[in-house]
């Protein structure tokens, strides 16, 4: 079993909480300017403007896929990218929390949008799930055999679609009220609709325990649907049939670049799965192919006597024992208790 050394996990959990930020902020920084203009000019986009955001976005994208690189040596920095999670997901949920919160420390427009849009949420929810399992991973590195496997690449596409549905569903009707109806007063739907739609997208990344390609197809899926931000009148007719609260949050998502950031996420973390399972069974091989101290008969200390038990087999005489007070051989004439 191969564990991570206290300075890896302190090392990789700056590393990760650091770039995680940067990663979400320079995606959200350059899918501002892509969701204006896509929507300004859907049908006369010129890439040519948009080559900065574009590499504001791929460089989020890049910091993002280094923090899942980091799980090769710690599952901490990860784990600790999951607990930042709970802020967007909190304000999700209760959106007057993060209008208080906006307006406290004057937040900057991209910020506001991808918080709005929920970029960190389904983002940052994603990295932890992706920590736990590589911990567990590293504490029990076998494989749960072809079924599990099976139907962990079937149950994760829908767990994951269904999650980010309901995530952005409830996230656009709290979000709605909150900004268009002025009405701060907690709204149970949202409340359960974003719970649970974050726990569905945490169980999908989660059945990786079970079949490490399960999110294969979902990052293909994610590119197909991204790419086809540069040919809005496929896209958006398409997206446009699904209800109100899904449109209104939904397509913003995309051309933040979500997508395709997420893809990437998964690619890497297979690779990254894949290494740290490899890693952690040659541990294991090694652990037990190696006799550990005290468990070789004659592994105590080079040179310290044997016991009496490895003398004498079938004594009853072992470690923290003491030998019989009857003698093992009968004794010599004129010796004994009883010898005269």
């Amino acid at each position: 079993m191969h564990r991570s050394s206290a300075l890896a996990r302190i090392i990789t959990v700056i590393i990760a909480v650091v770039l995680a930020t940067l990663g979400v902020g320079l995606l959200t920084g350059g899918g501002r300017v892509w969701m204006y203009t896509v929507f300004q000019y859907a049908r006369e986009i010129d890439l040519g403007t948009l080559a900065g955001p574009t590499a504001l976005q791929a460089l989020g994208i890049l910091l993002l896929v280094a923090v899942v690189i980091t799980g090769i040596w710690s599952s901490a920095g990860l784990i600790a990218v999951g607990v930042l999670s709970l802020a967007p997901v909190i304000f999700a949920m209760f959106p007057v929390v993060f209008i208080a919160f906006q307006r406290a420390i004057r937040m900057p427009l991209e910020w506001t949008d991808g918080f709005v849009y929920g970029v960190p949420l389904v983002i940052l929810p994603v990295l932890g799930t992706m920590g736990v399992v590589l911990a567990m991973v590293r504490r029990r590195p076998e494989p749960k055999g072809a079924a599990l496997g099976l139907v962990g690449g079937v149950l994760s596409p829908v767990l994951l679609s269904a999650g980010v549905l309901l995530t952005v569903w409830g996230l656009s009707t709290g979000m709605q009220y909150a900004y268009q109806l002025a009405d701060w007063t907690v709204q149970p739907v949202t409340v359960l609709a974003v719970l649970g739609g974050v726990i569905l997208i945490v169980a999908g990344v989660g059945v990786t325990r079970w079949s490490s390609f399960a999110l294969l197809l979902p990052a293909l899926f994610l590119l197909v649907i991204n790419a086809l931000v540069l040919l809005p009148d496929v896209l958006f007719p398409v997206l446009f049939q699904l209800p109100r609260e899904i449109t209104s949050a939904l397509p913003p998502l995309v051309i933040f670049g979500t997508g395709t950031a997420t893809a990437f996420l998964y690619l890497s973390y297979t690779f990254v799965l894949l290494r740290v399972r490899s890693r952690a069974q040659q541990a294991r091989a090694t652990s037990i192919a190696t006799p550990q101290f005290g468990q070789h008969p004659f592994s105590a200390h080079p040179t310290s006597p044997p016991s009496p038990a490895q003398y004498f087999p079938g004594t009853g005489v072992g470690p923290g024992m003491h030998a019989p007070a009857v003698p093992l051989y009968p004794p010599t004439p004129g010796t004994g208790p009883t010898g005269s």
